[in-house]
């Protein structure tokens, strides 16, 4: 049996209007109406890539703080419940996924492999 390749990472939603320029009418200023919220939804996600079917899916779980080390080790622990056999999740360096509870979790857990992307490397841009 192959390995599921997961290609993971995490982003942040702002849920305030983004607009700073748009058109009107010469002489009537447009004006944007909100709320003032400071609300986000944070997200961590990844793509598998299954290695009989070679089928697409997709794991993510929603927060409402910043991602940080404990938001990993659970997204990583639901990995590791959906999928069988070894999983190499590829990954930036960031700062949640180098703490001592995802190392911890990774020793552990010998089907779990932990690949990390250079941070900069164009030799390995395509063409």
């Amino acid at each position: 049996m192959g390995a599921h390749l997961v290609f993971a990472d995490e982003s942040g939603f702002l849920l305030t209007p983004t607009v700073a320029k748009t058109w009107a009418p010469l002489g009537q200023t447009p004006v944007v109406r909100h709320f003032d919220r400071r609300d986000r939804i944070s997200v961590i996600s990844g793509i598998s890539v299954s290695p009989k079917l070679q089928r697409l899916n997709l794991y993510f779980r929603l927060h409402l703080k910043n991602i940080q080390q404990q938001e990993v080790y659970w997204f990583l622990c639901d990995l590791l419940r959906h999928l069988r056999g070894h999983i190499f999740v590829l990954w930036d360096g960031g700062r949640p996924h180098t703490g001592r509870l995802i190392q911890d979790l990774s020793r552990r857990v010998p089907r779990l492999h932990l690949v990390r992307f250079p941070g900069y490397a164009p030799e390995l841009q395509p063409g």
